[in-house]
């Protein structure tokens, strides 16, 4: 049985399967990118990327009412379109040079949305990337999520990041009064969110100097 505001460490899939049709508010998550970073367990090829967006984007639609989650190189959205064709895209735009893209610097991103819940959401945002010295190799900026679920989604619904990695989504909903549910497949990364997840929110922090 699948607990609300817990870490599980287990493969997306088998997450997504436990959970009936329509069960889940958003699904907000930063899946790997196919692009040969460096994890502990999941081996980032290219390869992998496509044999894993067949499985997870159907699975992800038919749980959530939303989806959010990087389209992992714009050179992808014509196979993204071809097959599993978003309803939006929001501009993650990084303000910095980011990282290099086919004719310099990428400096945004896009990002897929799947459905609607009752959001009029802007379609772009600013989000600069963070250093992180927490071990895993690529972390999503805390605003990142924090803009995301603030304006997707309201107090008490459910948020699921089951690529959930270092837990920016899932420390964002803490903050924020969301329920949530994470899962990676390192343990690893479990354990760094957890501690994530131990630690004060910028709103418990606040309260703390007033």
């Amino acid at each position: 049985m699948i607990v609300r505001n817990r870490v599980y460490c287990m493969d997306a899939l088998e997450l997504l399967k436990q959970m009936p049709d329509q069960s889940v508010d958003l699904i907000l998550t930063d899946p790997p990118y196919g692009v040969n970073l460096d994890y502990d367990l999941y081996d980032d090829t290219e390869d992998n990327w496509f044999e894993l967006m067949k499985k997870f984007i159907p699975e992800a639609q038919r749980v959530a009412k939303m989806v959010i989650m990087p389209s992992c190189q714009i050179k992808r959205l014509q196979w993204i379109y071809t097959n599993f064709p978003p309803d939006w895209l929001i501009c993650w735009y990084k303000g910095s040079t980011g990282c290099a893209g086919f004719i310099g610097f990428n400096d945004w991103e896009p990002l897929l949305v799947y459905g609607k819940i009752h959001t009029n959401m802007h379609d772009y945002f600013k989000a600069q990337p963070e250093p992180f010295g927490n071990g895993h190799p690529c972390p999503k900026p805390r605003q990142w999520a924090r803009w995301i679920v603030k304006r997707a989604t309201k107090e008490g619904m459910l948020v699921i990041d089951p690529f959930c990695g270092s837990g920016s989504t899932l420390s964002a909903c803490k903050e924020l009064n969301r329920e949530f549910i994470g899962c990676d497949i390192s343990q690893n990364y479990v354990d760094i969110a957890n501690k994530r997840l131990s630690q004060k929110t910028l709103s418990e922090e606040s309260k703390q100097v007033l």
